[in-house]
């Protein structure tokens, strides 16, 4: 930064972001309808109230639907109906909408209707009837995203926040490489905040309503359930108790259940946007201030890495276990680098809260004491010290969710409910499937499927790499050749973390043990998690999310121990083309939405 920073220029920008989002929230809670007194009846039986679940069935039935849509003076007139199965019929004020596009089943998209003569401020009776083929009902009534009022209002919330990012950069004089990291985290923003526009909770989600079940329980009886009561129930309480009490807030001052829902989303999103700064600082600590090209490339490919990217709009516990990562990550990062002892109590509070989110943050456990182990310049006695304090404060912070939550025992597996996996997705355990890691079936397939033997689910190695840009989502014919360039430029990039990571561990040893000591503890962890689990979901890269971190560093400091200035090029291209590539194919996912 320069010496002609301009405090008044980064408060005004800082008020602009702050007023800016505040109008947002305040504008886009005026919009969001409300749908109260809802009731169904199946084949002419009795009235039934609901709220926002529907009865299961084994068998086809049709229900029908009655509610009330309150909508304030300032509403939107475009709506997308989505149904679980097919609408079969749908009337607004006893006027009937849709003639000539319902009855319709589409799961993915629904349809979108134009309610401006059938709807007015207060209160409007919907009827509704929908088919249910077998298995799970339900619907979902939201806001089309191109209605034009909502879409002035994004758009108004992006010119904010950017025209007050320009003005906190010109006030801090940022110098040109600046400048551009500064730019690298705005995008990152930006593109998280389009995708959780485009994105309802249940798209790309893991089982979002069995989450959802456990923040309603915790919102409703301010406690932790049973662990075997549901089938989230077993997860670590943190991020259901910090969810929950919002929830539970929320319903005392009448915020209506599908506004807290989407409130839970965006929780999603500034958790993510705070660990893209933890990124960020992560960049700044491993790599020289000289090394500012590589700074730039190491953040960028994190910043638009797409399963990092997924977190910013998903109901599960990953959103904040993935925080606390990167923060204990760094904090480790920066005890091994200068060694001060705030940062290594400060990793030690990061693990637990990890902890305390997910089980898989027991992982960085062994990483963080090898790197106690093998710290030069530290007594045997005090690492004694150090190591036995830091166990007895983990356990004291996090051993009560393992042996006193009602229905856990140590004796149990730490994930409850693999048991419970359906036979359909069981994978064998063979040197095969461990070892075989081919390039061309995974780019002829990019997409994984958990089910079918037939796109490589069962080669533990490829349906990791493949998920860590595209989960176990299929997105259809139209975005795969470019899936395939992803996974094209991602295969060169892994070539060149290979070769960093083999040359850090010769030619800096020691120096660089936080990076490759963590991402072999959580690689290892991850193994052998699938091998005694053997099942297709179990191999999915959102386990190991820090990898991402480590990886990425190698395939940036690969560049650095090539000689040769062609390679060394190509690999910059490489990085560059790889970026790009990503952020096409994330802004592919949000159109064809």
């Amino acid at each position: 930064m320069s010496s002609k920073s301009s405090p008044l220029l980064v408060s005004t920008g800082t008020v602009l972001l702050l007023l800016t989002t505040v109008l947002y929230v305040a504008i886009s809670h005026q919009l969001t309808p409300r749908l109260t007194d809802g009731r169904f009846h199946i084949e002419n039986g009795e009235w039934i109230p609901f709220t926002d679940t529907l009865p299961p069935s084994d068998t086809p039935q049709y229900l029908d639907l009655a509610f009330v849509l309150q909508l304030n003076p300032l509403h939107t007139r475009y709506y997308q109906l989505i149904a679980d199965d097919c609408i079969e019929a749908l009337a607004v004020n006893e006027q009937l909408i849709g003639e000539g596009v319902i009855p319709f089943c589409d799961l993915s998209r629904g349809r979108t209707f134009d309610l401006g003569s059938a709807i007015h401020s207060g209160n409007n009776v919907v009827a509704m009837t929908i088919q249910n083929v077998g298995g799970p009902a339900s619907f979902t009534w939201r806001i089309a995203w191109w209605d034009p009022l909502l879409l002035s209002l994004r758009i108004l919330l992006l010119a904010g926040l950017l025209s007050g990012a320009v003005l906190i950069a010109k006030g801090l004089s940022f110098s040109r490489w600046q400048n551009l990291f500064f730019g690298t985290f705005c995008f990152g923003v930006f593109l998280r905040l389009f995708y959780i526009f485009a994105t309802s909770y249940e798209v790309r989600a893991y089982d979002a309503d069995g989450h959802l079940e456990y923040i309603r329980y915790v919102a409703q009886h301010l406690a932790l359930p049973s662990v075997r009561d549901g089938w989230e129930f077993y997860q670590a309480p943190l991020y259901y108790m910090l969810t929950g009490l919002w929830l539970h807030v929320g319903t005392a001052f009448g915020r209506a259940l599908p506004i807290l829902t989407r409130d839970t989303q965006w929780f999603a999103f500034f958790a993510s946007v705070l660990t893209l700064a933890g990124i960020a600082w992560i960049a700044t600590t491993l790599f020289k201030p000289k090394e500012k090209l590589e700074r730039v490339l190491f953040f960028g490919s994190l910043a638009v890495l797409p399963s990092l990217l997924f977190l910013s709009a998903r109901i599960n516990n990953d959103v904040l276990l993935f925080l606390w990562e990167v923060l204990c990550f760094g904090f480790l990062i920066a005890w091994w680098q200068k060694g001060r002892w705030i940062t290594w109590w400060l990793a030690i509070a990061m693990l637990a809260l990890a902890i305390l989110t997910k089980t898989n943050g027991l992982l960085l456990v062994p990483a963080a004491f090898t790197l106690l182990i093998f710290k030069r310049k530290l007594a045997l006695k005090t690492k004694t010290f150090v190591g036995v304090t830091s166990v007895f404060a983990l356990i004291l912070l996090t051993g009560w969710i393992f042996t006193l939550r009602d229905g856990m025992s140590l004796d149990q597996p730490l994930v409850v409910n693999t048991g419970n996996l359906s036979p359909g997705l069981f994978v064998n355990n063979t040197v095969e499937t461990f070892t075989e890691f081919n390039p061309l079936r995974m780019i002829v397939r990019p997409y994984n499927n958990p089910w079918d033997d037939a796109s490589g689910r069962q080669y533990f190695w490829e349906y990791f790499f493949k998920s860590a840009f595209f989960g176990e989502f299929d997105f259809g014919l139209a975005l795969r050749p470019l899936a395939s360039a992803v996974l094209t430029c991602g295969l060169l990039m892994l070539l060149y973390a290979v070769c960093g990571a083999w040359m850090c561990i010769r030619r800096e040893g020691l120096r660089t043990l936080p990076l490759w000591s963590t991402a072999g503890w959580l690689l290892l962890g991850h193994a052998l998690h699938r091998f005694t689990t053997p099942h297709s979901c179990a191999q999915d890269f959102r386990f190991s999310l820090l990898v991402s971190v480590p990886v990425t560093f190698f395939a940036i400091r690969g560049l650095h121990f090539i000689r040769s200035p062609f390679r060394r090029l190509l690999g910059i291209v490489v990085v560059l083309a790889s970026i790009v590539l990503q952020v096409v194919f994330v802004g592919g996912i949000i159109v064809t939405m």
